[in-house]
């Protein structure tokens, strides 16, 4: 069973509003359980109990990348990411989808090729949290996804 079909309840308001360190706080329940985290620079932090002493580690990487998509849907994202697709070496054997996303300030380039995401340097695994670069991705293939549709019609 996917944590998906387990999370039961999600809710997310902002805290320490108009402070320096205004940030969202979230509640997520699982199992009926409850979870609170703060989320903050496109960071989660978990208060106490932390999900991986309940549920476990693949679970809770789990949870974080749902929370990470529901954040986004509740529009809460810190900065605005920029994704942006072109068509690279167009008409040519090599032809692929180029990307540029916006991140905190910094612009990511890459490939996708076949499915897998090809990045430039920087790469955005060394300044960001795995789950962080995995929720990134997501968005990349989920717009090459859309993309795909749009051909199709």
């Amino acid at each position: 069973m996917s944590i998906d079909n387990e999370l039961e309840k999600f809710g997310v308001e902002p805290v320490f509003e108009e402070r320096l360190y205004e940030r969202y706080e979230f509640t997520v329940n699982v199992r009926g359980k409850e979870y609170k985290g703060h989320y903050h620079n496109e960071e989660i932090q978990w208060l106490q109990p932390h999900p991986r002493q309940m549920i476990g580690d693949d679970k809770t990487d789990t949870l974080e990348k749902s929370i990470y998509k529901l954040m986004k849907d509740h529009g809460t994202n810190s900065e605005e990411k920029d994704l942006e697709l072109t068509l690279a070496f167009e008409g040519r054997l090599h032809e692929r989808q180029q990307f540029s996303i916006q991140v905190q300030g910094k612009e990511y380039k890459g490939f996708v090729h076949e499915g897998e995401i090809q990045w430039f340097h920087p790469q955005p695994h060394q300044e960001h949290e795995d789950e962080h670069v995995q929720a990134m991705e997501e968005e990349i293939h989920d717009k090459v996804a859309d993309t795909e549709k749009i051909k199709k019609i």
